[in-house]
């Protein structure tokens, strides 16, 4: 039987609603990486936002390694430059947004509010800041007419950013006219809901650009019943490139995730060859068994095709389809947004999903997933922390003297040193950031292990399945325990051995049960990494 060889991102990592995508191909044109489909369920904000006179109509001296170097376009005109705000980048899955309250969300470094505006029946991205002083409209609230208020002074706005309420001002005169002046209006940020995502596109001067763009699509395999889908985010405590450096690399999986999506004694050689390249991205792949097919869609989109050719007892001949696609988008200097789709067409019991046979719930196929994420962190956070220490205050770039720092002689790494040839020839070194990036040391260098693995923080709380999951537990760790105490309690009431018994043994396994909930419990908050312990 072939070897069953998963990337670095959650093993099977599947969405759960139907999905609109493209095909998965390597382009033929370098500049126009996304098909011209429309997406179905895509819609963008249709009106303009108050602040802006635009109506919408529609929804070093080493040779660089010749993996690299090859099928690198030639001369590039102003069309074919990459801009970092000139692209949607999904922020969130739409399933675990709470429409009762804003959101805040940071995107190249820009802060954000996201709340679902019930007038128009859209999600909605503001700057998170009310005009009036500056305060985060993320510590405001929804108010009774369905518009983002602000918990500092009251001022309310709605969904196109206009200020609906001034309490403080005065029925007539100057100040009743404040609440129409563009300045007390709040910035908008066009949004677009697609694939079960909600993508936002971080320039409030680009609207019109915004229009004429689609986002990154996912395969057509994600619609069809073979496959079973599922999706996880995490928020990471490693930069953009780190990141994708690491979804980049397939030959990690083995040894960093053993015994989770892979194994040490499987790990082989992966002749990567990079098949075309260019300022929209990468693409490349391997031959043999399995063939994995990679692409890299600028700015932050790594889809990942796995086929394996098996034989199975009884249905004989397989040819088993697993998609890894993974949205990694950049926070913050320092601070990641890994959002990760994933599908297959064999075992699809064993996830969860609709059909009455799924009885897996989404919470426990995150127990995995986070497995999987918690495997690289401590890895990655030592690797950052000395490309860190090789940099020179904000205009070093790592991607100029990559290949001299480090040793890259396989065709593995191919890939690895296709993405970091693009993000120096095209990306500028680094994501384009919003205002000016201070010189503070990036939470890599300064947080504990017990920081960069914080489950809850990065995932739990931010996930509708898991917190769901994690408040069940408590609540039956209470029962449980109040259960024990009755019972214990009790015990030496009735007369008759018997009855005695009976109530020590049930107090005995509620108090089992308890402390097992209390234990799995912890798959929500922390659970410590170490490699040497997993045989």
């Amino acid at each position: 039987m072939a070897t069953i060889t998963l990337l670095s991102m959650p093993s099977p990592i599947f969405l759960s609603k139907p999905i609109s995508k493209t095909p998965f191909s390597i382009p033929k044109s370098p500049f126009h990486p996304f098909p011209s489909k429309k997406p179905s369920s895509s819609h963008l904000r249709v009106t303009a936002p108050a602040n802006q006179d635009l109506i919408l109509t529609s929804s070093g001296n080493e040779e660089e390694p010749a993996a690299v170097r090859d099928n690198e376009s030639g001369g590039e005109d102003d069309d074919s430059r990459f801009t970092w705000r000139d692209h949607w980048y999904p922020v969130s899955l739409v399933e675990d947004l709470d429409r009762s309250l804003p959101t805040p969300f940071q995107l190249l470094g820009r802060d954000i509010v996201l709340w679902f505006d019930k007038g128009s029946s859209q999600w909605v991205a503001f700057d998170d800041k009310c005009p009036h002083r500056l305060a985060p409209l993320s510590e405001g609230r929804i108010d009774e007419n369905g518009d983002l208020q602000c918990s500092y002074h009251g001022w309310s706005f709605n969904g196109c950013g206009s200020c609906t309420r001034i309490p403080q001002a005065a029925s007539e005169g100057p100040e009743a006219r404040a609440v129409k002046s563009k300045r007390a209006c709040a910035i908008t940020l066009p949004t677009m809901v697609s694939q079960g995502l909600l993508f936002v596109w971080p320039d409030e001067n680009g609207w019109e650009r915004a229009n004429a763009s689609k986002p990154p699509m996912l395969p057509d395999d994600f619609e069809k019943p073979e496959f079973a889908t599922v999706s996880i985010q995490r928020d990471l405590y490693y930069g953009y490139d780190t990141l994708m450096e690491n979804v980049s690399d397939p030959s990690h999986i083995e040894f960093a995730h053993h015994k989770v999506t892979g194994r040490r004694d499987r790990a082989r050689p992966l002749p990567f060859k990079v098949e075309s390249s260019g300022p929209w991205g990468f693409g490349g792949s391997n031959e043999g068994n399995p063939r994995i097919t990679a692409k890299f869609v600028a700015p932050c989109y790594a889809l990942n095709k796995i086929e394996i050719d098996t034989k199975l007892p009884i249905v004989g001949d397989q040819k088993w389809v697993i998609w890894i696609c993974s949205f990694n988008i950049p926070m913050a200097p320092g601070k990641t947004r890994s959002i990760v789709c994933s599908a297959r067409n064999f075992f699809q019991f064993s996830v969860p999903g609709s059909a009455w046979w799924q009885l897996v719930p989404r919470w426990f196929e995150h127990w995995t997933s986070n497995k999987v994420y918690d495997g690289d962190m401590i890895v990655l956070q030592g690797q950052e922390k000395f490309f860190l220490s090789k940099t020179t205050g904000a205009s070093g770039d790592i991607n100029e003297s990559y290949t001299k720092i480090t040793f890259t002689p396989t065709q593995a790494d191919r890939l690895v040193l296709a993405f970091r040839n693009w993000l120096r020839r095209h990306g500028n070194g680094q994501p384009e950031w919003f205002g000016v990036t201070t010189q503070e040391p990036l939470p890599s260098m300064v947080l504990s292990k017990r920081e960069m693995l914080d489950r809850f923080e990065q995932h739990t709380n931010k996930c509708s399945s898991c917190k769901r999951g994690y408040e069940l537990f408590q609540t039956w760790q209470k029962l449980l325990i109040g259960a024990t105490v009755v019972f214990a309690a009790t015990t030496g009431i009735p007369g008759e051995i018997q009855w005695r018994v009976t109530l020590a043994l049930l107090a005995v396994v509620s108090a089992g049960l308890a402390y097992t909930l209390h234990e799995l419990q912890k798959n929500f908050v922390f659970v410590d990494y170490v490699h040497a312990k997993i045989d």
